[in-house]
């Protein structure tokens, strides 16, 4: 279970990838697939986050889409902090009220630890262990 420093002093544990529910699993795996289809529209229109011109196009998705793209990070919070400093467990909705700082920190390091793979050592040799293609 890492931990995670949070800004303004506070802190979070968060459960490893290992220790989440099938139905936790699931619901982040949902959000994250529709926010990849939503953000696959805004492609196909021409969007690029890097260039202002292209900002336009956002508007013309759905609230469906919108909300797809915002929704992924606050499901990985939701479904991956086990404990905080902040008070009650976030949910999907109370998530969204964190400061913003707080929430790219802890978004980021639930999506580091969901997507995370042990095919790897921490030193970056393969794992022997790890299943080959052979």
């Amino acid at each position: 279970m890492p931990a995670i420093e949070l800004p303004n002093g506070q802190s979070a544990i968060i459960y490893s990838k290992d220790e989440i529910s099938e139905r936790v699993a699931r619901n982040i795996s949902r959000a994250y697939m529709s926010a990849a289809g939503s953000a696959a529209k805004l492609a196909t229109n021409g969007f690029d986050a890097d260039n202002p011109a292209t900002w336009s196009v956002f508007s013309d998705i759905s609230e469906t889409d919108r909300d797809a793209i915002d929704g992924y990070q606050a499901q990985l919070i939701a479904g991956m902090v086990r404990s905080w400093t902040l008070g009650e467990l976030p949910t999907v909705e109370t998530a969204l009220d964190l400061p913003r700082k707080t929430f790219e920190v802890l978004a980021g390091a639930c999506g580091e630890e969901f997507n995370r793979t042990d095919d790897f050592s921490p030193d970056g040799a393969i794992d022997p262990k790890a299943p080959t293609a052979d």
